[in-house]
């Protein structure tokens, strides 16, 4: 979510700041109601829950209330109804949104208190937004789980979708076309099966879905237990195979839509009681993913492309696992994310644009797609190339920095003790903040106890070493930590006199991707190593595989390179966050000397300047540079304010050729919900006239016969007759004249 803060923030600099927007999230992101907030994994429930009608049984507090009763129902309402969800609802059906319309781009943080202001949903409100909007951001899984895109009702037919952080698309696209499973979650379903058995009476139970169909499930899904219990391990299967395990279980081609919906609505019936719906849910995610290929929106063949693109593998346990009982996982792995563009496309996309800082390579990542791309621009950085300065090292003394498993594992001391050394010497000069990062966290905690243990100079270690120079900081293994320890980061850095801090992180891991590392935050970043995904890892086995037989042994290996840099990519660009900004890089492995592809892959601002350095040039290299940068920086801030304001006239030369220029838009909008306003008051006017028009004829028409019955009586039958023909106020008698009127009524 703070990717998409950082865009909306920048969306409202921009001249499109007009367009009506929607930023979307999951509840848990974005509901105020207090006791809801505290249902954990069970908020959709208890959402639900409180969004039903109250059966309050107190008697009616209009009706002669006394005390008990008031108390009683306002208790029942507190404890039974969402009010934030009620005034949502008031405010909708009154069409007095124009506070949230009208109010321009939200982030999830203002729209949260825009909706207190109010005492409305902000949930709701999101998705009542996106109705009108222009332009929704939204996270990934919203567009690339086919299953929430379905849920979340959204039309994505002639959309240009944007997707920021592109080098994760791949990745993104595969995981949600595949799923794992567990036997004890089809043993949690079968329970709240049996539960919702139990409650076939209750008045609130589906109506469409009846005792024997409850039983149906409950014995297809022991079938389903028994064929994933008896699954050999470490044996995969292609994706067919996976079907058929699903098939003869019960869910066959012809029922399975039949059983998922069944499935869907005893989910929604327990979840609304506030019971357990944990394996229901699992199981209903795994039969839309088997599933998914054989739906309208999925592009191709259900059984070719289950065979070619997928594979089903149960994993193998250590004989430790299996002395602790640890349950084996069963997956199906997408290899191919083009099943999720190529579908995507099928509903209508107009166009897609794959953005990113490090979509380098940028082969592999379009073989993986699988969708053309016609477009192709790699642009500059924003920085000046004398704003960065890029050193590779391979040696420190006789030990080779060399992070490959074989040569590091049998050279270990002598390894880490070097990159220790090329720390020290970094953190010694450079000055505020250091970022380092590894390959693996197996591996930083090898090179730290190495440090730890080893001597140097006149330190105790080379780690208390390094701390002297540098407070040293470690990324913490829950996500929830990290905000706490970059305050703490922070401060030391901001601190007068201090020498800075030094923040140890691992490629892939929360330090290295999404999160900036600005102005004196990082002003170096040293690199150890490369992250290749681990080689006999079973995915890995079988994605490479996969890429070798459906393309070629080249794409293969590009598609590992690719894996390795892309991490490395992303964290170098953590220490320069704007124009203004400058930083060193060191890259530490005789890889990043040494092969070609590597350094061919390394981001473009980084290649055009970088230098192969020995270990003593390195001091006067960080002195040099971090002494005349300030200069540096004066003349590059001199020409990047006259280039900005070119950007800005020409942008403003291009807004005042459009049809409406941004200023005078949101008047517009203004005006056209004013304009809407004022003919909806006007055709309530003309119904209200309307009716009292026709009551007053049928008045007419009751009066004109009594007349005309009163004259018949008397015998005045001309006048009767003149009378009689005149039952239609609107047309007959507004051609009469008035003396004939007068005449008719005397």
């Amino acid at each position: 979510m703070k990717c998409l803060c950082q865009a909306i923030q920048e969306f409202k600099t921009t001249g499109y700041q007009h367009l009506r927007s929607a930023v979307l999230a999951s509840r848990t992101h974005l509901c105020i109601h207090p006791s809801a907030k505290q249902a954990g994994s069970n908020l959709d429930n208890k959402c639900r829950s409180l969004r039903k009608k109250s059966k309050c049984d107190a008697p009616n507090p209009d009706i002669n209330p006394d005390i008990e009763d008031l108390q009683k129902c306002r208790r029942c309402k507190s404890d039974h109804t969402c009010p934030f969800y009620t005034n949502f609802e008031e405010m909708k059906k009154n069409k007095t949104d124009e506070p949230f319309i009208m109010a321009g781009a939200f982030d999830q943080k203002s729209l949260i208190a825009k909706c207190k202001e109010y005492k409305v949903c902000p949930f709701y409100m999101s998705r009542h937004l996106k109705e009108k909007a222009d332009i929704i951001f939204l996270p990934y899984s919203y567009i690339f789980n086919p299953h929430i895109l379905k849920g979340m009702n959204i039309d994505i037919k002639n959309a240009i979708i944007i997707i920021d952080e592109g080098h994760n698309l791949e990745k993104v696209c595969e995981e949600n076309a595949s799923f794992s499973i567990q036997v004890p979650d089809v043993t949690n379903c079968l329970k709240e099966l049996k539960k919702a058995l139990e409650c076939v009476d209750d008045e609130e139970f589906p109506t469409d879905v009846e005792e024997k169909h409850v039983l149906e499930l409950i014995k297809i899904l022991e079938k389903l237990r028994h064929k994933l219990e008896t699954l050999e391990p470490n044996n995969a299967k292609n994706g067919q195979f996976c079907i058929s395990i699903f098939s003869e279980s019960g869910f066959t081609k012809q029922d399975w839509r039949r059983l998922l919906y069944n499935l869907k609505e005893i989910t929604q019936f327990l979840g609304g009681k506030e019971l357990k719906t944990e394996g229901l849910k699992k199981i209903v995610n795994v039969v839309e993913t088997v599933f998914y290929l054989d739906s309208d929106d999925c592009d191709g063949s259900q059984e070719s492309t289950l065979e070619k693109s997928f594979v089903l593998y149960k994993e193998k346990l250590t004989p430790e696992e299996i002395l602790k009982e640890v349950e084996p996982k069963i997956f199906l792995w997408c290899f191919d994310a083009s099943v999720i563009m190529k579908s995507l496309q099928k509903q209508g996309v107009h166009s897609f644009i794959v953005t990113s800082g490090t979509l380098s390579p940028l082969l592999p990542l379009k073989r993986s797609l699988g969708i053309p791309f016609e477009i192709e621009l790699i642009n500059e950085h924003v920085i000046d190339k004398s704003q960065i300065l890029a050193l590779s090292v391979g040696q420190v003394g006789n030990a080779k920095l060399d992070a490959r498993y074989d040569y590091r594992e049998k050279n270990k001391n002598s390894v880490y003790s070097a990159f220790g050394k090329l720390v020290f010497k970094v953190a010694e000069v450079s000055p505020k903040g250091l970022l380092i990062f590894f390959p693996s966290g197996r591996v930083k905690k090898d090179c730290l106890d190495v440090w730890s243990k080893t001597p140097f100079q006149h330190y105790s270690s080379l780690y208390a070493a390094i701390e002297t120079e540098k407070v040293i900081y470690e990324e913490p293994k829950l996500s929830s930590d990290l905000p706490g320890l970059q305050k703490l980061f922070g401060q030391k850095i901001a601190e007068p006199n201090s020498k800075g801090a030094c923040l140890i992180g691992v490629l892939s891991g929360k330090v290295s991707e999404g999160i900036d590392f600005k102005d004196d935050l990082g002003r170096a970043v040293v690199m150890f190593g490369l992250p290749y995904p681990p080689y006999m890892d079973p995915w890995v086995i079988h994605k490479k595989k996969h890429i070798r037989e459906h393309d070629s042994a080249e794409a293969e290996d590009d598609w590992y390179q690719a894996q390795a840099i892309r991490p490395v990519n992303q964290a170098l660009g953590r220490i320069i966050r704007h124009q203004g900004d400058y930083g060193v890089v060191v890259l530490a492995d005789v890889r990043y000397i040494s092969n070609y592809k590597i350094i061919r892959s390394l981001p473009g601002w980084l290649q055009r300047g970088r230098e192969v350095v020995l270990f003593p040039q390195i001091s006067n290299r960080l002195k040099n540079f971090f002494s005349t940068i300030p200069s540096k920086m004066k003349d590059i801030k001199r020409r990047t304010e006259i280039q900005q304001e070119k950007i800005r006239l020409r942008h403003r030369k291009e807004m005042e050729v459009e049809q409406y220029p941004a200023y005078d838009y949101h008047d517009l909008s203004k005006l056209k919900i004013v304009e809407t306003k004022r003919k909806e008051t006007l055709c309530t006017e003309i119904l209200n006239l309307e009716k009292k028009l026709q009551d007053a004829s049928a008045a007419t028409a009751l009066l004109l016969l009594e007349i005309a019955m009163t004259k018949d009586k008397i015998g005045l039958t001309e006048t009767t007759t003149t009378a009689h023909n005149c039952t239609d106020y609107d047309s007959d008698c507004e051609s009469t004249g008035d003396g004939e009127w007068d005449e008719a009524i005397g």
